[in-house]
């Protein structure tokens, strides 16, 4: 039987809690200090994952490292290195064929190159099936809107990242316009030169966040800045919002403040047999995030090859996974946001909303 690992980490304190619950109440400094003598650890077994074209099921295992996604970016490059290296050789340990990097283990190290260089397995960072599905949502988002993409304006928050740039080129052959939005300009400019090769899409960059999405109709966000980043007065009246990071990139004032805008979590699915994860990780049963579907795809398949590795995806490899995942039975979930299905009510307030707008000539892109 095949055998996959996957990386974990907490996203907050309330994860924390939600794993220990005599965390509760203590300060967040404290726990996080006992969080860096922790060594990573085997937090469960996942059971009952069945592919819908052969029948194999597959066993799978967490392993989390215990660090906040504040100390990821806080800590030294090499302790932080050491313990991801730490945990994915424990996975390696119990089996696996197929090593899966989730939330911030996947940029450490050279976006897994370290760790992939490590282990005699296959390693993934899961972002091409997570760049495929954010897409895919998004896309589903809008036509459920009545939004026509190729008249639409979309940003691109953390556009020169993994998950971003790839995201813009394929995004520049179908929308209108497109807002590449990160912090160093060069690498934008980068970028900017190589979709133009690509497409004919109208391309602007900004380094300013809320510039960058005061016009956006659309907005896909997927940085590493460890959540919170987009707040409610940035974001124009009927604006879809695709949130792919973890800690998500969006603050959760939004949902109480904005019921003008639609925000969906990017790369959620529905994972194909009877799965037992065993573990309380934030999600219904059956559901997880595209990056750990990656990894036991790529296990379905007995392919212990590296796969999403690296800062630079390619467009074969996004398409290939997505055929793959399709086949084995992996499917879009319906659209969530902050914990929460979205509802019919919600994507109808938003559709109502976006038209009063358009009506009163606030949105002038995208209708």
């Amino acid at each position: 039987m095949n055998r996959f690992a996957f990386l974990i980490h907490p996203l907050g304190i309330q994860d924390v809690v939600r794993y220990a619950p005599r965390a509760a109440g203590k300060r967040e400094a404290l726990v996080a200090k006992i969080l860096e003598w922790m060594p990573p650890y085997h937090a469960s077994t996942i059971t009952g994952v069945r592919s819908a074209a052969t029948g194999q099921e597959i066993v799978g295992e967490f392993v989390c490292i215990p660090l906040l996604p504040a100390q990821f970016l806080q800590l030294q490059r090499s302790e932080v290195e050491r313990r991801v290296l730490e945990g994915a050789r424990l996975g390696q340990e119990l089996g696996a064929s197929m090593v899966g990097l989730g939330g911030y283990t996947s940029v450490v190290g050279g976006a897994g190159r370290v760790v992939a260089d490590d282990l005699r397995v296959g390693v993934t960072s899961g972002n091409s099936y997570t760049v495929s599905t954010a897409i895919a949502g998004t896309l589903e988002a809008a036509r459920t809107l009545d939004l026509d993409v190729r008249d639409a304006s979309v940003a691109v928050v953390g556009a020169t990242g993994s998950i971003g740039s790839v995201c813009a080129r394929i995004l520049a052959r179908q929308v209108g316009r497109l807002i590449l939005v990160a912090r160093s300009k060069s690498r934008l400019q980068h970028l900017a030169e190589r979709i133009h090769r690509e497409s004919r899409a109208a391309v602007g960059l900004e380094t300013d966040l809320e510039r960058g999405l005061m016009s956006a109709d659309i907005v896909i966000s997927a940085t590493s800045s460890g959540g919170g980043i987009i707040a409610p007065h940035a974001l124009r009246p009927g604006a879809i919002v695709c949130d792919v990071a973890l800690p998500h990139d969006v603050c959760r004032e939004v949902a109480r403040t904005r019921r003008d805008v639609l925000v969906i979590e990017g790369g959620v699915v529905v994972a194909p047999g009877n799965p037992e994860f065993n573990f309380d990780f934030g999600y219904p049963p059956g559901l997880c995030l595209a990056c750990m579907a990656e990894t036991m795809t790529l296990t379905m398949e007995g392919r212990s090859e590296d796969f999403s590795i690296g800062r630079g995806l390619d467009f074969e490899r996004v398409e290939e996974i997505a055929a793959l995942a399709r086949r084995h039975g992996f499917r879009l979930a319906g659209f969530r946001a902050f914990d929460q299905p979205v509802t019919r009510e919600k994507l109808d307030e938003v559709r109502y909303e976006r038209q009063k707008a358009r009506r009163r000539g606030m949105v002038v892109l995208g209708g």
